[in-house]
């Protein structure tokens, strides 16, 4: 292969690298206004290391100048960590080299198929040919999912790589299978199977990731609705706790009046005094139904505001929320939920420790404000919230399922900090509720 080609090719393949970050893991870029000059860099480092490993005579030296030049790009591209940059630099290297051979297979058996052989045009082909299938699945996984295949994890991520590996192993060792005389009668139905078979590992290679993304999906919603319906119980419990424990105080409450008119009468004010103190205490201890007129957004929100008191966080609610509106049940759940679950994070670890929640709405639009004490050191990395929960798989992504809930209602999501408070802004339509895919989302 001349250099020319080999160069043209590793900057192909590098644009698959860039789609492969970009479609499917979706990391956070790093350049703005300096798209063009990254660009221009990117290609012509590209194009320096690819010639460096074509004049190598050592593959190996080769092979790390190659992977090298690959880390250096993506740091240049995005903001991920760099552990985690040349973790999946490998990994996105890997699955690329094998889709290109397996690409070259293709290609090599068609062009056979036709009794024309050139080498050189062969590779050139073949990068373009994987270059077209991540293209294609990368279309078909964006307008399907709003967020990266590395929240699938890393187990998931392993059992595809091995898949990967298997196919490749099989069409490699087909491919170098010798076609004795007898099967030359078959050559062309022979060469026509091996192209659809390798069309179809291509097909469930895309499909696998499709499958691992959308188990994940499942499995986020089905934590949600489980929260929801744990939330609502738990208020109905509270609710029916309440309701005895006022029963069994009405009951009681004439005798308790009949004492206080009796030490009133016998001037034994410091005993009425006492009295009155310990009947509060009970009232108080019924504890507060917090209500902005809607069922779902109650439950949600005496969920946390018994948590906030538990842990000295002081709670405040207001405003009102409609009653009936085309918001889903599940919706409503994962935005309050996830707004007062990081509120209440927060602000648990501050000396404030503060939590006010404002509701309002006209004809059409609902406005919901979300304040909370804030230790602003340290709360975020690469201009996102940093989670201090175990299961990092699926958590984390708590503003980005706001940010897919509210976007089906027409809505937007605006963060500020101030004076040490975060606050959280929700506007969105409750009126009507407009088809969405998650193409949208981001």
């Amino acid at each position: 292969m001349s250099l020319a080609v080999y160069v043209v090719t590793d900057i192909i393949h590098l644009i698959k690298i860039i789609l492969l970050c970009n479609m499917f893991f979706m990391f956070e870029k790093r350049y703005n206004n300096r798209k063009k000059i990254v660009v221009v860099f990117s290609v012509i480092f590209t194009a320096l290391s690819s010639c460096i490993t074509y004049l190598c005579d050592n593959k190996v030296i080769g092979t790390i100048v190659y992977l090298l030049s690959i880390i250096i790009i993506m740091s240049v591209f995005y903001k991920e960590k760099i552990t985690s940059l040349v973790m999946y630099a490998i990994w996105i290297v890997l699955i690329t080299s094998m889709l290109d051979l397996m690409s070259v297979v293709l290609v090599d058996t068609t062009v056979d198929l036709c009794n024309y052989k050139n080498n050189e045009i062969t590779k050139l082909i073949a990068a373009f040919v994987s270059l077209f299938i991540i293209f294609i699945f990368g279309n078909i996984y964006n307008k399907k999912y709003c967020e990266g295949i590395k929240t699938i994890g890393k187990a998931n991520l392993l059992l595809f790589t091995l898949l990967a590996v298997a196919d490749t192993f099989v069409v490699m060792v087909i491919a170098l299978m010798t076609v004795n005389e007898h099967q030359r009668f078959y050559r062309v139905l022979y060469s026509m199977a091996f192209i659809f078979v390798i069309l179809g590992i291509f097909l469930q290679l895309g499909a696998v990731i499709l499958l691992f993304m959308q188990r994940n999906v499942y499995k986020e919603k089905k934590q949600i609705i489980e929260k929801y319906l744990n939330e609502q119980q738990g208020h109905y419990e509270y609710l029916e706790r309440r309701e005895i424990e006022t029963k069994k105080f009405r009951h009681d409450l004439r005798n308790h009046m009949q004492m206080l008119s009796n030490m009133a009468k016998d001037h034994q004010y410091d005993k009425f005094d006492r009295y009155l103190e310990k009947i509060d205490i009970k009232i108080e201890s019924f504890g507060n139904i917090i209500t902005v007129q809607n069922g779902i957004v109650d439950a949600i929100i005496n969920q946390y505001y018994s948590k906030a008191l538990q842990n000295n966080v002081k709670m405040e609610v207001k405003g009102r929320f409609p009653e009936d509106c085309a918001i889903d049940a599940y919706d409503l759940c994962t935005m309050f939920s996830n707004v007062l679950s990081n509120a209440l994070e927060a602000a648990t670890e501050t000396e404030e420790k503060i939590i006010t929640v404002d509701c309002r709405y006209t004809d059409k639009n609902i406005i919901v404000v979300v304040k909370n004490s804030f230790n602003n050191v340290g709360q975020f990395g690469n201009g996102q919230m940093i989670t201090h929960k175990e299961d990092v798989d699926y958590h984390g992504y708590g503003l980005e399922n706001i940010k897919d809930s509210i976007e089906k209602y027409n809505g937007v999501l605006d963060i500020d900090i101030k004076n040490d408070m975060f606050i959280l802004t929700l506007l969105f339509n409750y009126t009507e509720k407009r088809e969405y895919e998650n193409s949208n989302c981001r």
